[in-house]
């Protein structure tokens, strides 16, 4: 039956009546948050000691740690490379159905390349990855998650060969964290495969490095509060440490909320390196770190947060150029700024549910071309598919 919009409508009354008391309650919380902000904002070392020292006792704890720059650091918008290569890459996938006559899965990862400075239209380019049978029984177990981190490693790798063929200034940039995530429990078949695909992603990386290139990661609207719970540690007594994450005085504030009334249009936020799980996994130059950056117009601020690796936080040429190849990317959008490229290559990627049935399609012409018997699809999925009503996902990412 459809959804009971009469039981909706009574919790929407319900938010609408306690949503004022709770946004004037984060009012207030973030001011207190601003007031830490300014005052802890040369108290770099000090920050960076407690970090470590929570690390210590909680290796689960996930923040920002300072870098070399003052809290409340204000990066100007910088003149934009007049020779630059940019390229973005995005993908889209199809996860297995298990209730599907046939068994598969697909990785589809589109990307774009255009130079500052040149009129010439982009260059598009589509690679389509398609596992079936023995390709899906070696890898074992196959979980959206596996297929996700398997886009997302793919894309790295796409960019890091079409890098490759470049010269000069080049500039990458992916939607989404650099950092992958998965593996859960050290010997199970997931956290096997799981390294398998972060090993080959840091290759990815390293490639990129290798190359000379600036590679990022863009998070459109974060919502993230990687600094405030930073701002949380300053206020734990050494002894309370071990149960810093159950404390979370400041929960509710974000970054964002943070950063946006201290960036004007065009400004950067300072570096950060992220305390994490992962950070004994992305190491040296690999370390990840990430600053916020102000892609909105006055009065209408809009914050992203972009991942990049150490050998580009520690890089101050290729800081800038990043900084003001993102900005003039935007722009490009008008006034829903978001990088014009990442807008591209996720056009490009995205994958149908006519695509997706004409693959199912095809592999059942080919198979029954062969002689092979095809299974049909579950009793379950018949049984949906009398009610008329179709849900299926293309498995896009979500932050």
């Amino acid at each position: 039956m459809p959804v009971d919009y009469l039981q909706l409508k009574t919790k929407i009354e319900q938010i609408g009546k306690e949503e004022p008391d709770r946004l004037q309650e984060i009012a207030e919380l973030s001011k207190t948050v601003q007031n830490y902000f300014q005052g802890y904002a040369n108290e770099l070392d000090m920050l960076r000691e407690k970090v470590a020292a929570t690390a210590q006792v909680d290796p689960f704890i996930r923040c920002a740690k300072p870098a070399s720059e003052p809290l409340n650091h204000r990066g100007p918008l910088p003149p934009i490379p007049t020779e630059a290569t940019i390229l973005a890459a995005d993908g889209s996938q199809i996860t297995p159905d298990r209730h599907a006559q046939v068994y598969f899965f697909l990785i589809n990862v589109g990307s774009i390349e255009m130079c500052t400075g040149s009129a010439a239209s982009p260059v598009t380019d589509v690679v389509t990855e398609l596992y079936y049978g023995q390709e899906i029984f070696d890898i074992g177990t196959i979980s959206d998650s596996y297929v996700a981190q398997k886009r997302d490693q793919r894309e790295r790798e796409r960019l890091s060969e079409l890098v490759a063929e470049k010269s000069g200034l080049v500039l990458t940039i992916t939607d989404g964290p650099l950092e992958i995530w998965g593996g859960k429990g050290q010997d199970s078949e997931e956290n096997r495969s799981f390294q398998e695909i972060l090993e080959s992603h840091k290759q990815a990386l390293r490639a990129l490095k290798a190359s000379g290139a600036i590679t990022a990661g863009y998070v459109d609207k974060p919502r993230a509060d990687l600094v405030v719970q930073l701002l949380e540690l300053s206020q734990v007594q050494d002894n309370e440490l071990a149960d810093v994450r159950k404390q979370r005085p400041f929960r509710g504030v974000t970054d964002a909320a943070l950063f946006r009334k201290l960036l004007k249009p065009g400004e950067r936020s300072a570096v950060f390196a992220i305390q994490s799980t992962s950070s004994t996994d992305y190491t040296d130059d690999l370390a990840l770190h990430f600053f916020y950056l102000n892609v909105g117009r006055a009065g209408r601020p809009s914050l992203a947060r972009v991942e990049i690796p150490q050998w580009v936080a520690s890089n101050s040429q290729m800081l800038d150029d990043l900084h003001a190849v993102l900005v003039d990317q935007c722009k490009i959008m008008g006034g829903r700024p978001y990088p014009y490229l990442l807008h591209r290559s996720h056009e490009i990627a995205l994958v149908t549910y006519e695509e997706k049935d004409q693959i199912i399609n095809m592999i059942l012409a080919e198979l029954d071309k062969q002689d092979i018997e095809v299974g049909d699809i579950s009793e379950k999925q018949a049984a949906k598919n009398l009610g008329g009503r179709r849900r299926f996902s293309l498995g896009k990412r979500s932050y």
